[in-house]
């Protein structure tokens, strides 16, 4: 599969790790995606295989503090400056996209990509936008003691490390993609408490500009039990989402990542269904 690497300038200097994908079949249309927490770009070559096979371009990168994009591993200080990034990567390779143009995110790509669409539609408004478990609401639990320390570090240590609490078997009934995600050397078992501060201030403001998500079609991809983001939430967002347009697919007995799970193939075709009809 042909590709191009190019690492951009992100927010504040950051360099981020970018690739776009060429479609090999007969082209139909550009995707952007934003993986979720304490992964990488690199952990979405299949299906980006097969959507490429059928005609679709697909633009990654890796979020600042992730993969082999710079920043301090997991933290930031605010949302911004991961949608500064977005916006920064779309504008270096826009050139290469072509209609319609898809935004997709899983878990806290599916976060980022509701806040940039609530934000910024005057820079880009593309025809569809698609979540997989959305970081909406956390269901993974957190200890009381890690809820206290997390606060106070907030405010007064935001670069303080802590164990993120996300294990393989979260992820997948698929014993071979989480041994993979285990013994990926990109990925990170780390949350700092800045971080989790700038999410939790980023899922208020997010229910609070519902209301502004009106334009383009959406879909959601709900792993039914999800043990990382709260499946029930995501499904109330999607029943208030404004939106004329809008499709929730649910996949029974899934874990985090529909992508990665026992029957991704169905999951792949369910895309492609919905992409077919932009």
């Amino acid at each position: 599969m042909e590709m191009h690497i190019h690492t951009v300038a992100g927010y504040q200097g950051e360099r981020l790790y970018t690739i776009w994908y060429p479609p090999t079949g007969k082209l139909r249309g550009s995707i952007l995606w934003v993986h979720g927490y304490a992964e990488h770009s690199g952990r979405y070559e299949a299906v980006i295989r097969y959507l490429s096979a059928q005609g679709w371009g697909n633009l990654v990168w890796d979020l600042r503090g992730h993969g082999r994009s710079t920043g301090r591993r997991g933290f930031i200080t605010d949302m911004e400056e991961y949608l500064y990034d977005l916006t920064a990567v779309r504008t270096h390779w826009k050139g290469k996209f072509s209609e319609p143009t898809v935004l997709f995110g899983h878990s806290l790509g599916g976060l980022i990509v509701l806040r940039y669409r609530q934000k910024y539609p005057e820079i880009w408004s593309p025809a569809a936008t698609i979540v997989s478990a959305p970081l909406i609401q956390l269901r993974l639990q957190v200890p009381a003691w890690k809820k206290t320390l997390g606060q106070i570090a907030a405010r007064f240590f935001p670069t303080l490390s802590l164990p993120s609490g996300l294990e393989p078997k979260h992820l997948t009934h698929d014993e071979a993609e989480a041994l993979a995600y285990a013994q990926d050397p990109l990925v990170f078992r780390v949350a700092t408490a800045g971080w989790f501060a700038a999410i939790q201030r980023a899922q208020v403001e997010l229910w609070k500009d519902l209301p502004k998500l009106t334009e383009g079609a959406y879909l959601f991809l709900l792993p039914k039990e999800d043990p990382v983001c709260d499946s029930e939430a995501t499904q109330r967002f999607f029943h208030h989402l404004p939106a004329p347009k809008k499709q929730l697919i649910s996949y029974e007995g899934s874990y985090h990542e529909p992508l990665h799970e026992t029957f991704r193939e169905k999951v792949y075709g369910d895309l492609l269904t919905f992409l077919s009809k932009l």
